[in-house]
């Protein structure tokens, strides 16, 4: 931006584009901003004369943002937190009566193991804060380095310098079987020749199983790939199939259907829960209290 346009760029534009970034679409954006579509669509047209570029190109998703504008969304981000930050905190952050809208990303199984119990529990203590629970998705991580997301929960990946990953728990894995099903006890073998159902969230081919049969000089055949766990009990359900996932999922997905646990034949590694978050928020005590709930949410048994 030059001195030109930094002149001609007030703090409602700014907004503005920092709730487009989000939303990807000006009907949610005019929305979230007060505005009608029309004076959003006009404050999309100041910001790309003001910027020298489209910002945003139409796609059948929504509001694709240009190079240019994921360039500007970190720093942005981070601007605008800051002003928030001088104009808006008092002291110590109050939960009963602050008022703030979190965004989380975080797959299906997190989302029932752990956030829907702690907002829940959230809803008397913390009355006027609100949550925004999504999937995650390709750009997951960069909106988090952007400032986008606050918390993304999941096994801790690549990130940006800027990012934190916090461990909250480790999980192992066991397996499902409908509870009517005949097999009472797995061996290597007999686990290998099952019909599998396997829970790929980012639709990737493979997973900790095959890597773990493969060393044992045996594979699987997944019989059904889906995307979310909440579908397995209507997979295994009335059928010989059984599914490898998560303990807490399990314990889950036991108490509310038909379904029964068994032990694995063989040792699978487990993975480790993480909560990553910017370092813009390292000195935010809403933020703050918000990891801590999850941290303290995280350590049951």
């Amino acid at each position: 931006m030059t001195p030109r346009n930094i002149r001609q760029a007030d703090l409602n534009l700014l907004i503005a584009l920092n709730v487009l970034m989000e939303e990807r679409n000006v009907t949610r954006a005019a929305a979230r901003l007060g505005l009608t579509q029309s004076a959003a669509s006009r404050m999309l047209g100041r910001l790309r004369a003001t910027f020298d570029d489209p910002l945003f190109v139409r796609t059948s998703r929504g509001l694709t943002p240009t190079k240019r504008a994921l360039d500007l969304a970190g720093p942005l981000r981070e601007y605008l937190a800051g002003l928030e930050k001088l104009l808006l905190e008092r002291g110590d952050f109050d939960p009963a009566t602050a008022q703030r809208r979190f965004r989380i990303a975080a797959i299906d199984y997190v989302q029932a193991v752990l956030l829907a119990p702690l907002v829940a529990k959230l809803q008397n203590q913390s009355p006027q804060i609100d949550f925004e629970i999504r999937q995650p998705s390709m750009e997951s991580e960069r909106d988090l380095d952007a400032g986008v997301l606050d918390l993304l929960l999941m096994p801790q990946q690549r990130s940006g310098p800027g990012v934190v990953w916090t461990p909250l728990y480790h999980d192992t894995y066991t397996c499902l079987v409908w509870n009517r099903h005949s097999v009472e006890r797995l061996t290597l073998a007999r686990f290998a020749a099952m019909e599998h159902v396997l829970v790929a969230p980012r639709e990737r081919l493979g997973g900790v199983v095959d890597s773990v049969l493969e060393k044992n000089g045996l594979v699987r055949r997944v019989a059904v790939q889906a995307s979310t766990f909440l579908i397995v009990p209507y997979l295994l359900t009335g059928t010989t199939r059984i599914a490898t996932v998560p303990k807490r999922m399990a314990a889950e997905l036991v108490r509310m259907h038909p379904l029964r646990i068994l032990k694995p034949p063989v040792e699978i590694p487990g993975f480790t829960m993480c909560q990553g978050w910017h370092e813009i928020h390292r000195n935010d005590p809403g933020h703050r209290w918000l990891r801590d709930a999850l941290s303290s949410a995280a350590k049951r048994d």
